[in-house]
């Protein structure tokens, strides 16, 4: 970690600087994220670029209570997106051929540009689905490309950053402990405890499926390390539906690594079994002394999320089969606000589903789903824990809308998941690294000189 630290020091200098400009000139920060942009290509720091993505991601998502004045990163990122895509489109050949992450979500992008036309914001709608599909197109290509340039020395470099962003939360915690909770929750540099929680998951998923793949890349003590700490802070989140997602993965990881089939009939038997608990759920906690850290007052109205179901159900109905155009659910919280503040609910849909189905419809719901499916049951040919991965996103997204959002810091990591185990240069990396020797051996035989021919 500290070697990591000391070797990308360009990369934390251009950070501090970002939140120094970003707290004393806000307006400057819209020049300065592309600036930093052409700086790294300059200087040939293309990891830099993606781990910068990450980053500014993450300061927007920073609340105007803990730091009010980095509320011009949420506009100001959609300048560094559009520069890396741009640098992206104008150097194609560099990073040819592409990711096929891309490819396999191009019929969702495609049919989610009719909805807008029953958009009442077509304007947002439209850069909301640009947006969306340019993610898609960005962080898979940047992650493949400087794997093939570095290897696995760069996934390693990757994984201790995401490392250090939450140990930056802790050093945040111990410099002033109101900056870094709310309502005796962690929520590190993140905006709440839940959106901490949620990049937990994802990154725990992301470490996981990257060890599988390489198990030689960390040792058992930076092993303990790196796992103990994500761990560690899905706990002390108080991230319920987090925790779930998180413990999904890692019980049935195993299962769908020996067999496909034994993990669906693991999957069964836990529905089965939650059902049976969730009627005693809350006697069950009390008895474990638990009950404060489940927040057992909460547990029967979901925290208020079954009732933002119920009220974007009413809604759906007007939007059923194509949708409102992306952005659609945001109108429609936003529009009803004092209402829902009223009924004590306060956020969006908390449903990534239904907020999938307000903005496209089931047509679209149903289009994106079976992008979902198709990648990582082709992904479990190469990985096959990648099942794993998918019954834990969709058990996740039924309780939080984070997939529905492109520049939040969580689908982009969902994205590097999706990317190391659909393609095979990195899930398939040994035979990729056998074929380079073997054309190596070959190139060097055609090159020795003839041997002379005795007189």
């Amino acid at each position: 970690m500290v070697r990591f630290l000391r070797d990308n020091w360009q990369l934390i200098m251009v950070m501090i600087v970002w939140l120094g400009v970003g707290y004393y000139f806000q307006s400057a920060v819209f020049l300065l994220l592309p600036l930093s942009v052409v700086y790294f290509k300059s200087r040939d720091l293309w990891p830099e670029i993606l781990m910068g993505l990450l980053m500014v991601l993450i300061f927007s998502d920073i609340e105007k209570d803990m730091f009010y004045k980095m509320i011009v990163f949420k506009d100001a990122k959609d300048f560094y997106v559009l520069t890396v895509g741009g640098l992206l489109l104008l150097e194609l050949n560099r990073f040819a051929p592409l990711s096929q992450v891309f490819a396999i979500f191009l019929p969702f992008f495609l049919y989610s540009l009719f909805p807008l036309v029953f958009s009442n914001n077509m304007l947002m709608g439209f850069q909301k689905t640009v947006s969306y599909a340019l993610m898609y197109l960005i962080v898979p290509n940047y992650l493949l490309y400087n794997f093939r340039r570095l290897g696995w020395p760069f996934i390693r470099n990757l994984i201790f950053f995401m490392t250090a962003i939450l140990i930056a939360g802790m050093v945040l915690w111990l410099i002033n402990e109101k900056y870094a909770t709310v309502a005796g929750r962690f929520r590190g540099i993140f905006g709440n405890p839940n959106g901490m929680a949620i990049f937990c998951y994802l990154f725990l998923m992301f470490t996981g499926v990257v060890v599988s793949i390489n198990k030689e890349l960390f040792t058992v003590r930076e092993r303990v390390v790196i796992f103990g700490i994500i761990i560690y802070f899905i706990i002390v989140s108080g991230s319920r539906a987090s925790l779930a997602s998180a413990l999904i993965f890692l019980i049935f990881h195993r299962f769908f690594a020996a067999s496909p089939f034994l993990g669906f009939v693991g999957l069964l038997c836990l529905f089965m079994v939650v059902e049976l608990v969730s009627s005693n759920l809350q006697a069950i906690i009390s008895s474990m002394g638990l009950q404060e850290y489940f927040r057992v007052d909460t547990i029967e109205d979901g925290s208020g999320r079954y009732f933002a179901w119920h009220f974007s159900w009413q809604h759906i109905q007007r939007f059923f089969v194509f949708g409102g155009g992306f952005a659609n659910d945001e109108n429609i919280m936003h529009r009803y606000r004092l209402y829902l503040e009223s009924m004590g609910h306060q956020g969006g849909v908390h449903n990534t589903y239904l907020s999938f189905w307000l903005n496209t419809g089931l047509l679209g719901l149903l289009i994106f789903l079976r992008s979902l499916f198709l990648l990582f049951i082709k992904a479990s040919k190469l990985v096959p824990m990648s099942l794993a991965v998918l019954f834990s996103v969709l058990f996740s997204i039924m309780y939080e809308s984070w997939l529905m959002g492109s520049l939040n810091p969580y689908t982009i990591v969902l994205l590097m998941v999706m990317t190391v185990v659909t393609e095979p240069e990195i899930a398939n990396w040994k035979e990729y690294a056998s074929e380079e020797l073997t054309e190596e051996a070959e190139q060097d035989e055609s090159v020795l000189p003839a041997p002379a021919v005795a007189l």
